[in-house]
Protein backbone atom coordinates (compact mmCIF):
# COMPACT_ATOMS: atom_id res chain seq x y z
CA UNK A 1 0.00 0.00 0.00
CA UNK A 2 3.03 2.61 0.73
CA UNK A 3 4.16 1.92 -2.77
CA UNK A 4 0.69 2.65 -4.42
CA UNK A 5 0.33 6.08 -1.63
CA UNK A 6 3.86 7.00 -2.98
CA UNK A 7 3.36 6.66 -6.80
CA UNK A 8 0.17 8.61 -6.34
CA UNK A 9 1.95 11.11 -4.37
CA UNK A 10 4.78 11.50 -7.33
CA UNK A 11 1.72 12.13 -9.80
CA UNK A 12 -0.21 14.49 -7.31
CA UNK A 13 3.44 16.67 -7.07
CA UNK A 14 4.44 16.16 -10.84
CA UNK A 15 0.69 17.06 -12.03
CA UNK A 16 0.49 20.14 -9.31
CA UNK A 17 3.79 21.82 -10.49
CA UNK A 18 2.27 21.78 -14.06
CA UNK A 19 -0.57 23.27 -12.65
CA UNK A 20 1.66 25.70 -11.05
CA UNK A 21 3.19 26.45 -13.88
CA UNK A 22 0.40 26.80 -16.43
CA UNK A 23 -0.93 29.71 -13.87
CA UNK A 24 2.21 31.76 -13.92
CA UNK A 25 2.35 31.85 -17.29
CA UNK A 26 5.28 29.98 -17.62
CA UNK A 27 5.86 26.16 -19.50
CA UNK A 28 9.57 25.70 -19.07
CA UNK A 29 10.71 27.03 -14.64
CA UNK A 30 14.10 26.26 -15.68
CA UNK A 31 15.22 24.98 -19.43
CA UNK A 32 19.03 24.94 -18.50
CA UNK A 33 18.29 22.79 -15.25
CA UNK A 34 16.64 19.93 -17.39
CA UNK A 35 19.24 20.07 -20.18
CA UNK A 36 22.10 19.26 -17.83
CA UNK A 37 20.32 16.85 -15.72
CA UNK A 38 21.20 13.10 -15.80
CA UNK A 39 17.97 12.31 -16.75
CA UNK A 40 16.71 14.74 -19.20
CA UNK A 41 15.96 12.05 -21.71
CA UNK A 42 13.93 10.03 -19.67
CA UNK A 43 10.49 9.53 -20.65
CA UNK A 44 8.24 7.32 -17.70
CA UNK A 45 4.46 7.04 -17.17
CA UNK A 46 1.96 6.17 -14.69
CA UNK A 47 -0.83 3.94 -15.95
CA UNK A 48 -4.04 3.59 -13.47
CA UNK A 49 -6.24 0.84 -14.79
CA UNK A 50 -9.37 -1.42 -13.69
CA UNK A 51 -9.03 -4.95 -13.47
CA UNK A 52 -11.82 -6.81 -15.41
CA UNK A 53 -13.89 -9.31 -13.44
CA UNK A 54 -12.06 -12.82 -13.13
CA UNK A 55 -8.98 -11.21 -14.47
CA UNK A 56 -6.23 -10.77 -11.92
CA UNK A 57 -4.89 -14.24 -12.40
CA UNK A 58 -4.41 -13.89 -15.77
CA UNK A 59 -2.85 -10.20 -15.35
CA UNK A 60 -0.49 -11.42 -12.46
CA UNK A 61 0.52 -14.20 -15.07
CA UNK A 62 0.82 -11.86 -17.92
CA UNK A 63 2.91 -9.23 -15.38
CA UNK A 64 5.54 -12.02 -14.98
CA UNK A 65 5.98 -12.94 -18.66
CA UNK A 66 6.46 -9.40 -19.14
CA UNK A 67 8.98 -8.34 -16.10
CA UNK A 68 11.28 -11.22 -17.94
CA UNK A 69 11.31 -10.33 -20.93
CA UNK A 70 11.68 -6.99 -20.62
CA UNK A 71 14.19 -7.11 -17.41
CA UNK A 72 16.33 -9.75 -19.89
CA UNK A 73 15.95 -7.99 -23.36
CA UNK A 74 15.37 -3.92 -22.97
CA UNK A 75 18.18 -2.41 -21.22
CA UNK A 76 17.18 0.93 -21.76
CA UNK A 77 13.98 0.13 -19.65
CA UNK A 78 15.07 1.52 -16.00
CA UNK A 79 12.05 0.60 -14.07
CA UNK A 80 9.06 -1.71 -14.58
CA UNK A 81 6.33 -1.82 -11.83
CA UNK A 82 3.26 -2.86 -11.52
CA UNK A 83 1.32 -2.72 -8.45
CA UNK A 84 -2.60 -3.69 -7.24
CA UNK A 85 -4.30 -2.10 -5.10
CA UNK A 86 -5.90 -3.38 -1.84
CA UNK A 87 -8.98 -4.34 -3.04
CA UNK A 88 -7.38 -5.85 -5.91
CA UNK A 89 -9.36 -4.23 -8.39
CA UNK A 90 -6.87 -1.78 -9.90
CA UNK A 91 -4.00 -2.09 -11.19
CA UNK A 92 -0.82 0.91 -11.49
CA UNK A 93 2.01 0.51 -14.02
CA UNK A 94 4.93 2.71 -13.41
CA UNK A 95 7.40 2.30 -16.27
CA UNK A 96 10.60 4.42 -16.94
CA UNK A 97 12.72 4.54 -19.96
CA UNK A 98 15.84 5.81 -20.66
CA UNK A 99 15.14 7.79 -23.93
CA UNK A 100 12.33 7.88 -26.10
CA UNK A 101 14.04 5.10 -28.39
CA UNK A 102 14.16 2.42 -25.54
CA UNK A 103 10.44 3.67 -25.29
CA UNK A 104 9.80 2.97 -28.52
CA UNK A 105 11.15 -0.53 -28.59
CA UNK A 106 9.35 -1.32 -25.85
CA UNK A 107 6.18 -0.34 -27.14
CA UNK A 108 6.76 -2.21 -30.20
CA UNK A 109 7.35 -5.25 -28.81
CA UNK A 110 4.58 -4.69 -26.48
CA UNK A 111 2.11 -4.35 -29.27
CA UNK A 112 3.30 -7.38 -30.87
CA UNK A 113 3.13 -9.76 -28.17
CA UNK A 114 1.01 -8.45 -25.11
CA UNK A 115 -0.94 -5.52 -25.89
CA UNK A 116 -4.37 -7.85 -27.20
CA UNK A 117 -4.34 -9.93 -24.05
CA UNK A 118 -3.59 -7.11 -21.90
CA UNK A 119 -6.38 -4.83 -23.02
CA UNK A 120 -8.76 -8.06 -22.45
CA UNK A 121 -7.61 -8.30 -18.81
CA UNK A 122 -7.96 -4.40 -17.98
CA UNK A 123 -9.35 -1.00 -19.09
CA UNK A 124 -7.29 2.48 -18.68
CA UNK A 125 -8.26 4.86 -16.58
CA UNK A 126 -5.40 6.73 -16.74
CA UNK A 127 -2.33 6.74 -18.93
CA UNK A 128 0.01 9.85 -17.52
CA UNK A 129 3.64 10.38 -19.18
CA UNK A 130 6.24 12.42 -18.33
CA UNK A 131 9.62 13.62 -18.99
CA UNK A 132 10.32 14.65 -22.46
CA UNK A 133 8.82 12.13 -25.48
CA UNK A 134 10.28 12.59 -28.58
CA UNK A 135 6.63 13.46 -31.28
CA UNK A 136 7.04 9.64 -32.29
CA UNK A 137 6.64 8.68 -28.91
CA UNK A 138 3.41 11.28 -28.40
CA UNK A 139 1.64 9.51 -31.58
CA UNK A 140 2.56 6.38 -30.44
CA UNK A 141 0.86 6.79 -27.42
CA UNK A 142 -1.46 9.01 -27.87
CA UNK A 143 -3.40 5.77 -28.97
CA UNK A 144 -4.16 4.50 -25.78
CA UNK A 145 -5.32 7.92 -24.05
CA UNK A 146 -1.93 9.29 -23.02
CA UNK A 147 -1.42 12.87 -21.78
CA UNK A 148 1.70 14.67 -21.75
CA UNK A 149 3.36 16.57 -18.90
CA UNK A 150 6.28 18.17 -19.88
CA UNK A 151 9.36 18.36 -18.02
CA UNK A 152 10.44 21.60 -15.51
CA UNK A 153 14.02 19.83 -14.10
CA UNK A 154 14.45 17.32 -11.13
CA UNK A 155 17.80 14.53 -10.78
CA UNK A 156 18.17 11.09 -10.82
CA UNK A 157 20.69 8.91 -8.70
Amino acid sequence: MNKNLNLMSVALVALLICFVSEVNGTTNLNDDAVSKSKNANHVYWIITTSIKDGELKNLKALNAEMVKATRDNEQGTLSYEWSISADQKTCFFFERYADSKALLIHTKKFKEKYAERMMSMIEIKSFQVFGNPTDEVKKNLSAFGAEFNQSIGGFAR
